[in-house]
């Protein structure tokens, strides 16, 4: 026969298990307590950081209007620091700023083409760019005739083009909004642009408020830019002179558009001037990439501002990359 315990010892057993189970229980939420301090101690600093680093983003942003003040009197200074293509890094306890200036200018304005009386010769324009950059010929006209449908004020499709009724079985569905491009991000909803698209066409492109042309600056175009050039020059034939223009370019730059159309290769092409209007030797749009580290965070921002006069510097445009 197996012997039983005492009722003593019972009772002794199940206040020990009782014991152990409530000691497990609080050492359950005691270890629930700390997670969630601990938690809310690393939200408390990220948040922090993150205030911290928009206030390092913001005087980034006011240090550069301030050079751009500065540098307003003297255009020269400004092409030249954008030919020079070096970064301005601002190290600081955690972190750092690092500022990179371009031409806003240098870029195929894609509102343009929802300019009625010259949206034809726009979009030529545009699909000669497209040609440059390799796009097969049907694509091209895809692309641009798409996003001409997409910023010009009538809902009847272009040759190629797509007005909201092919939009209509997207999931999805949406309508063409018919007005000017916002943001460039906007081209990935248009139809015939893939992500590859897109990826292809963001170092040329660019939206700008109105639907004025951009004047490529010849004083700061890189031979990485030089399909710009080549669009305005006749596609194809012109990219070697476009690439000519650029390499020749005088260490302080050319003094007027005509020394830079008088090169043997712009005199090749037989332009007769044609092209000229599109060009320029200084600029009143300049964008600032600025990238900003603080501790674990870090911000991309890209600034864009508008040159009116010496000392009248406005700011037009703020964007975070992501």
């Amino acid at each position: 026969m197996k012997k039983q315990l005492p009722p003593m010892d019972k009772e002794r057993g199940a206040v020990l298990l009782t014991t152990l189970l409530l000691m497990t229980i609080l050492v359950a939420v005691t270890v629930s307590i700390v997670d969630n301090i601990r938690f809310s101690i690393r939200r408390a600093a990220s948040v922090q950081q993150r205030a911290q680093l928009d206030w390092y983003v913001r005087g980034g942003e006011e240090f550069a209007e301030s050079w751009l003040q500065k540098a307003t009197k003297k255009q020269n200074q400004i092409s030249s620091f954008i030919r020079l293509n070096e970064p301005i890094a601002f190290p600081f306890d955690g972190g750092g700023i690092g500022i990179r200036v371009y031409d806003a200018r240098n870029c195929f304005n894609l509102n343009t083409l929802a300019v009625e009386k010259n949206g034809n010769v726009m979009r030529r324009e545009f699909e000669t760019l497209l040609s440059v950059l390799d796009f097969e010929r049907s694509k091209a006209e895809t692309i641009a005739a798409s996003i001409q449908d997409w910023v010009d004020d009538d809902s009847i499709p272009a040759s190629a083009g797509a007005e909201s009724l092919a939009y209509a079985n997207l999931q999805p569905a949406y309508q063409v909004p018919n007005r000017l491009l916002v943001d460039i991000s906007e081209l990935r909803e248009i139809q015939g642009i893939d992500e590859e698209t897109y990826q292809r066409l963001l170092p040329f492109v660019c939206v700008v408020a109105d639907m004025a042309v951009n004047r490529l600056n010849l004083n700061t175009l890189t031979q990485e830019q030089a399909p710009l050039l080549a669009s305005i020059l006749g596609g194809e034939d012109g990219y070697v002179a476009a690439q000519t223009v650029i390499a020749e370019r005088p260490s302080n730059g050319y003094t007027s558009v005509d020394q830079a159309w008088d090169l043997p290769a712009i005199q090749d092409l037989e332009l007769k001037g044609v092209g000229k209007d599109k060009v320029d030797i200084k600029t009143d749009m300049i964008g600032i990439n600025m990238l900003v580290n603080y501790q674990e965070q870090s911000q991309k921002q890209r600034t864009v501002f508008v040159i009116g006069g010496v000392n009248d510097v406005q700011l037009v445009s703020r964007r975070t990359v992501y």
